[in-house]
């Protein structure tokens, strides 16, 4: 606690900058929201995807066998 006695916290005196200070922190907000709300479309398709993928293999609908990418050469030049 002794570290936030001695913490200084700097305030817009005047109303004009404590108001571009309240817009900025909504705009950052609002940006997080839609960042968060991005993200968790994302991860819904993903996970969609990730179980297509196993539905896929699991039914025989491609071979697992070749599609780890391991040794995957073919119409690679040098």
């Amino acid at each position: 606690m002794e570290d936030m006695a001695n913490f200084s916290l700097q305030w817009p005196s005047d109303e004009a900058s404590q108001t571009e200070l309240a817009h900025m922190v909504l705009r950052s907000t609002e940006f997080t929201q839609r960042l968060e709300c991005t993200l968790r479309r994302q991860i819904t398709t993903l996970t969609e995807r990730r179980q297509a993928l196993i539905t896929a293999a699991v039914t025989g609908q491609f071979d697992v066998s070749t599609a780890s990418g391991r040794n995957v050469t073919e119409g690679v030049t040098v």
